[in-house]
């Protein structure tokens, strides 16, 4: 073979091996690369992995969109954040986005990021909907993707979930709105001071309120602007509402000399740097307080003016009325003829009925001022029951009227009350019925209707078949000074306050009362009176305070078994003469004093046993007697009555406290009289039996 075609075959086979070694060199190049992509898509499927377990325990989510607002991505989470799924169909802006005017630049937005607009605001703050239409507030952290010609070709986001934190600051907003509302409404000048008394603030509604103007005061402490003594008190008062963290208060006088008007200070600690001084000007108010005082002393006087008038007609109507009752008494036991003994009682029913006027106009005076007295004891109600009926009994038996009475099961024998107001109720309301009634019945019922180991609850009914009250007057019935018929030409007397006393001596005892009434056909007057039970130890001690006499009849001398030296100061000839009998009839002649210098003279010179002493004497009262003669060395001290037409129970108060031992009011009764003569005689002469 020519030597060129070895030199060919060689350059050949040498070709072969070296595409043999290419071959194989790309081959190790070859397996090389993959290895290095199938490291790298480890690597990059670890970071997804990575980033998803990152965004799986986080409240952020990532998401990326485009230049035509499309969101073209989102991590995993967001179906947990707003509830969409990631495979869903890709969400525009605008199907996500709320009507709140946040997100009203959110389009151009878009538009600059797309345009390489240098100064594009990120983060920002869009509000969208959730999948269920919940809103929520997102922070949106932005990171623009640029190709190698500097275009932006996507965006991708961080979202931050604030929703949280916005609806609280709208509510603090809200919060602050209103609590600015509220203190643009408040009338008062409000300042606020640091720890150094320096104003620092100030609100108030019209600045032509202010005393000075701001520039003068703020940075100013407030001794530099309020004058001595008042800054000093002001600066104490905040300086305590630093130290105690309690509110001070305090009112004071401010303005200008002869113009000074009157506020209220509250100052509260806001924090330990801060405190808030309200001022409240009060003048009106001080003005309104002096009024008042004024017509409170005004009301004062008048009530104590109306008190003395009463009591003073009290003592002037009384006092000749204790001669024409008492004188009546004893005509009435004197033999008389049938016309005489007519015009006697017609007389004796008369002085009664003046009597209850007066007493009804007492009662409601003790009443109106709160000096209704209510004393309980242990008595008998079948006695008070009949007692009540007794009284009333003589004005129906001239009707021709026929009383009755029913004690229900349980009533109790003996309770423990006031015996005078429960007697004082019935009383009022047995006259009433037999007023009201021309023919028929009057009715009185007792029953049961609450009982409880001390106490029982009664229901007392007074029933008649008189007139009957109009249902238009029946809501008035118990107002003061009315009567169901007030025309001038009315057929029945009375002062109208018998009824109000009532409903009042009723509330007294802690019932109520009602009225059941129809026109011509006749009342029901109902009222309940809770009362305590008498305890065995009450009735024991009834039985033996009740005075025994060897002979109850009205003519007993009882001066034979109290021979007592008495003294009567009375300076009217009338009730002189009446009780100078009372006395003759007990045995006793007594000496008389018309006043009370009298009666100090006399006692100086003789020892008496007994003293009838009138409380309203001239030269000297009985009260001043009283002092004098307890004042004396006695051998024997005097046991002294007073005697007086005052029936407060003031009065006898301070008779009791001046020294006296007992009380008798007027008109006298004999046996009222009888009773205190024989205390005096057991104190004079305990042996007696």
């Amino acid at each position: 073979m020519p030597l060129v075609v070895y030199f060919v075959l060689a350059i050949f086979l040498l070709s072969i091996v070296m595409v043999s070694i290419l071959l194989f060199k790309n081959k190790k190049r070859y397996h090389q690369l993959e290895k290095k992509f199938t490291d790298v898509k480890k690597r990059k499927e670890s970071i997804v992995e990575t980033f998803e377990l990152l965004m799986d325990h986080s409240s952020d989510f990532v998401f990326r969109y485009n230049d035509e607002g499309l969101v073209t991505f989102v991590s995993s989470n967001v179906e947990r954040t707003l509830g969409y799924n990631k495979k869903d169909r890709k969400l525009h802006f605008k199907d996500i986005i709320t009507s709140n005017p946040i997100n009203s630049k959110i389009d151009n937005h878009i538009k600059d990021r797309f345009s390489n607009v240098v100064q594009v605001k990120s983060p920002y703050f869009i509000e969208v909907y959730d999948s269920s239409r919940q809103t929520h507030m997102l922070e949106i952290f932005e990171f623009p993707f640029s190709n190698a010609l500097a275009e932006v070709e996507y965006v991708t986001c961080i979202a931050r979930n604030m929703t949280s934190v916005y609806k609280a600051e709208l509510e603090l907003k809200e919060s602050e709105r209103q609590q600015s509302t509220i203190l643009r409404a408040i009338p008062d000048a409000m300042f606020t001071l640091d720890r150094d008394s320096r104003f620092i603030d100030y609100q108030i509604q019209n600045e032509n309120e202010l005393w000075f103007k701001p520039e003068d005061f703020i940075g100013k402490k407030l001794l530099d602007i309020v004058p001595e003594p008042l800054g000093i008190v002001f600066q104490d008062a905040t300086s305590k509402a630093f130290e105690t963290d309690e509110l001070q208060t305090l009112e004071y006088a401010f303005g200008k000399p002869g113009t000074e008007e009157n506020y209220e200070g509250r100052i509260i600690k806001l924090d330990e740097t801060r405190v808030l001084v309200i001022s409240r000007n009060i003048t009106s108010q001080k003005k309104l307080e002096i009024e008042l005082i004024k017509a409170k002393e005004a009301a004062e006087t008048a009530t104590k003016a109306k008190s003395n008038f009463l009591a003073t007609m009290s003592h002037e109507i009384r006092t000749p009325m204790n001669g024409v009752i008492g004188m009546t008494s004893l005509l009435a036991e004197t033999s008389l003829t049938e016309e005489q003994r007519d015009y006697v009682e017609t007389i004796q029913a008369s002085g009664d009925t003046l009597l209850r006027i007066i007493n009804d106009i007492l009662d409601y005076s003790k009443i109106e001022s709160g000096k209704m007295s209510f004393e309980e004891s242990v008595f008998s109600l079948q006695k008070v029951i009949d007692d009540s009926i007794s009284l009333v009994a003589f004005e129906a038996k001239k009707k021709d009227l026929v009383i009755n009475k029913s004690i229900g099961e349980g009533v109790p024998d003996f309770i423990k009350t006031d015996r005078g107001r429960l007697r004082q109720i019935l009383l009022n309301l047995l006259s009433n019925a037999v007023k009201f009634t021309e023919r028929g019945s009057v009715s009185l019922k007792v029953e049961l209707e609450k009982e409880t180991a001390k106490n029982v609850q009664l229901a007392f009914t007074i029933k008649d078949t008189g007139i009957g009250i109009p249902k238009e007057k029946l809501s008035g019935l118990f107002k003061e000074f009315t009567q169901a018929d007030s025309s001038h030409s009315r057929k029945f007397g009375g002062t109208g306050l018998g009824l109000a006393i009532v409903k009042r001596l009723v509330k007294l005892m802690n019932g109520k009362i009602t009225v059941k009434s129809e026109l011509g056909i006749g009342s029901d007057f109902m009222f309940t009176a809770r009362v305590k039970l008498a305890a065995r130890k009450n009735l024991d001690e009834m039985l033996s305070s009740k005075p025994s006499f060897a002979n109850d009849t009205s003519d007993q001398l009882i001066s034979n078994e109290f021979p007592l030296k008495v003294l009567l100061a009375e300076d009217n000839s009338v009730n002189r003469k009446l009780t100078t009998i009372f006395l003759e009839r007990l045995g006793f002649v007594p000496d008389v004093a018309k006043d009370g210098l009298d009666v100090v003279e006399m006692v100086k010179d003789n020892g008496y046993d007994v003293i009838l002493l009138d409380i309203s004497m001239p030269k000297m009262d009985g009260y001043q007697a009283t002092e004098i003669v307890r004042e004396m060395s006695l051998k024997v001290a005097p046991f002294i009555i007073g005697v007086s037409a005052n029936a407060f129970k003031g009065d006898i108060e301070r008779a009791l406290s001046v020294g006296m031992d007992d009380y008798l009011t007027k008109p006298i009764r004999f046996e009222d009289l009888k009773e205190k003569m024989v205390t005096a005689g057991r104190r004079r002469f305990p042996f007696v039996s």
